[in-house]
């Protein structure tokens, strides 16, 4: 196995292309639909899970627009588990503040239909600690197969007070819009992506995907009670989404909330 790399302390240095302050950004609803994109990125990780694919994105603060994390993964080794061929993905990391780290290490696999993880690797006072498919939890905490296809097809039909209801649609676009980011401008597809069935309706993501599939912009949501206390309280100027009469507010597992920035939304 290759060497692992060393995850950076708070406040050291990686070297990145993200600015300091959160870059403008502007959305707007457009009349030139897209209804499909393939997406081949670990979702909502926003890499592509190939060997070559060393990618980048970055969480601002939503409150001071200040950079606080730059996540790295980095592909080291084609690895084979549980008959399934895969990519081991290793991590850099700089942190702003004192968050939950990544994992050591990600075993993650593509093919023409699918992306998926197969194992996630921590170590726990000193050992490492894998997590893999089949194992009891494992699909609860990382996911099930994620489509590389997704669709708008109606499944969210906004109301006229702004929220959403959910049709008997499956795909997870939600309209088309562009995303203009410092001077470039995206096409994308929106995608809402919830836990509806879930207990206060788990977590949400809101995706902007342009034409090729690649996330440019990223906003995590928690359904109103899901931490425990009420949100809206905490949070009363934050987004808020509601589908199927459960509010979401714009926040996430840190007890904060971001904005999220991709290498793709530098246009790189």
């Amino acid at each position: 196995m290759s060497e692992k790399f060393t995850i950076k302390h708070p406040g050291e240095v990686l070297d990145h292309p993200f600015p300091p302050t959160r870059p403008e950004i502007r959305i707007t609803e457009s009349s030139h639909t897209i209804t499909e994109v393939d997406c081949q990125e670990l979702q909502w990780w926003f890499m592509i899970p190939r060997m070559g694919e060393r990618y980048m994105w970055a969480e601002y603060d939503g409150e001071t627009q200040k950079l606080d994390a730059v996540t790295e993964m980095i592909p080291t080794a084609n690895a084979y588990i549980r008959d399934t061929e895969c990519v081991e993905i290793q991590f850099n990391e700089w942190l702003a503040k004192d968050w939950p780290q990544s994992p050591d290490l990600m075993y993650v696999t593509i093919d023409d239909n699918y992306t998926r993880w197969i194992s996630v690797v921590n170590t726990i006072d000193g050992k490492r600690i894998f997590n893999t498919l089949g194992d009891e939890w494992f699909e609860d905490q990382w996911g099930c197969p994620c489509k590389r296809h997704i669709f708008d097809d109606g499944r969210y039909k906004r109301q006229p007070d702004g929220s959403y209801k959910i049709t008997d649609g499956k795909g997870l676009g939600a309209g088309t819009y562009d995303v203009t980011i410092g001077d470039n401008t995206f096409h994308c597809l929106r995608v809402i992506d919830p836990d509806i069935d879930a207990e206060h309706g788990g977590e949400m993501c809101e995706v902007y995907l342009n034409e090729n599939g690649r996330t440019v912009f990223f906003r995590r949501y928690d359904g109103r009670y899901l931490r425990g206390h009420d949100l809206v309280e905490k949070f009363p100027q934050n987004l808020k989404m509601v589908i199927d009469d459960i509010v979401y507010v714009h926040s996430n597992c840190t007890g904060w909330y971001h904005d999220t920035f991709t290498l793709a939304s530098l246009g790189l």
